[in-house]
């Protein structure tokens, strides 16, 4: 990877002060990611992974942070003590001990080790590499699930609450401050109509004591390390673990792998959901949570592909009816894009339903 400094010079000496980095320390940028700001490190031929937190969409960064040090923290307990095989991102504390250095302008950075021999994929190309991802996650969860609860903050509230993220659709989509919602109309009316079933059979679920666990919360496929024979290696960016449903990890692991397409696609003709990859996913998900999920996680597996697809789709809407306020855009109807691609592919999940959950394994099979 090339060199690329994309530093100002202040930033380059509080990130230098802070972790006694080289005058000749590199920079390049790592991932794409929608929200925080990722670079790869070199200094002195060591490779780290340097991101500096968006205040604007984690409010509390110190939370944010005491999480991090708490999950990674029981994840290595857990490792050492030969139930969970996976790699753990591990901090790297500033010179003065700290998980994270607060520079002049107010900016967050945080430092990991990097993992290596790892990269990221941002489509899945074989079943077996949703089977990785859907097990990677799901030990993921059931390594957390002896953590107290208590000791894990709630970064960003309703994160994924489809009522929550419904009223806020509907505000935006009154206040229009952007002028955009003339653009939008279809798409609107698309949404209205997802949810008022989406949030029915949600409220339902709730009802029926849906359990409450740490989640990860934003597993998409290109938040885990593979190893260069596609082996899950390592969960990253764990800046939303937090409570949540397991319905939220593993609709999102839908979201994201199901379709041939990315998310922002306009080729709404190619995004569906694939029924052999969701398969190879449910069937890694059920091995990897072990026991943990409950009958009626299990039997809602295919309704979380559905709602949070729903969910993100309105969140990209509403961005997009905001102004983009929250997700990176590289043009101004990116979001808009997003949001279709979205609600293209709840539509095709709500119609396959039934096919799909028929494909989720008993847990002892």
């Amino acid at each position: 990877m090339s060199t690329v400094d994309e530093l100002d010079p202040a930033t380059r000496g509080g990130l230098a002060e802070a972790w006694g980095l080289s005058p000749h320390t590199g920079f390049a940028p790592l991932g794409n990611g929608l929200i925080n700001r990722t670079l790869l490190v070199t200094d002195d031929g060591r490779r780290r992974v340097l991101q500096c937190l968006n205040v604007n969409v984690f409010r509390d960064p110190a939370l944010v942070m005491r999480n991090c040090r708490a999950v990674t923290a029981h994840l290595g307990r857990e490792r050492a003590a030969g139930r969970y095989d996976y790699s753990v991102l591990e901090l790297v504390p500033t010179l003065a001990g700290e998980p994270a250095a607060v520079l002049a302008d107010g900016s967050w950075w945080r430092m990991y080790d990097h993992v290596p021999d790892t990269a990221t994929h941002e489509t899945a190309d074989a079943p077996s590499l949703a089977f990785e991802a859907g097990r990677g996650f799901g030990a993921f969860a059931a390594a957390l699930a002896g953590l107290d609860r208590g000791i894990v903050g709630e970064v960003i509230p309703h994160f994924h609450d489809p009522a929550k993220r419904f009223a806020t659709f509907r505000e935006v989509l009154a206040a229009d401050r952007a002028g955009r919602a003339d653009d939008a109309i279809a798409t609107c009316d698309t949404a209205a109509q997802a949810f008022e079933d989406l949030l029915a059979h949600w409220r339902t679920l709730l009802d029926a004591g849906l359990p409450w666990r740490i989640t990860h919360n934003d597993c998409k496929l290109n938040n885990l390390l593979f190893d260069d024979a596609d082996r899950a290696m390592c969960v990253i960016d764990l800046d939303t673990v937090m409570p949540g449903s397991a319905l939220f990890d593993f609709g999102d692991m839908c979201r994201t792998l199901l379709s041939p397409v990315p998310e922002d696609s306009t080729d709404l003709e190619r995004v569906k959901p694939r029924p052999d990859y969701f398969a190879a996913l449910a069937r890694g998900y059920v091995e990897g949570t072990g026991s943990m999920l409950t009958q009626l996680e299990r039997d809602n597996l295919a309704f979380a592909a559905r709602m949070i697809t729903g969910v993100i789709g309105l969140r990209f809407l509403t961005d997009y009816l905001d102004g983009d306020r929250y997700f990176r855009v590289g043009h101004p109807a990116h979001n808009l894009e997003r949001a279709r691609n979205q609600f293209a592919l709840y539509a095709a999940l709500t119609a396959q339903a039934d096919a799909l959950q028929a494909l989720v394994p008993d847990p002892a099979g």
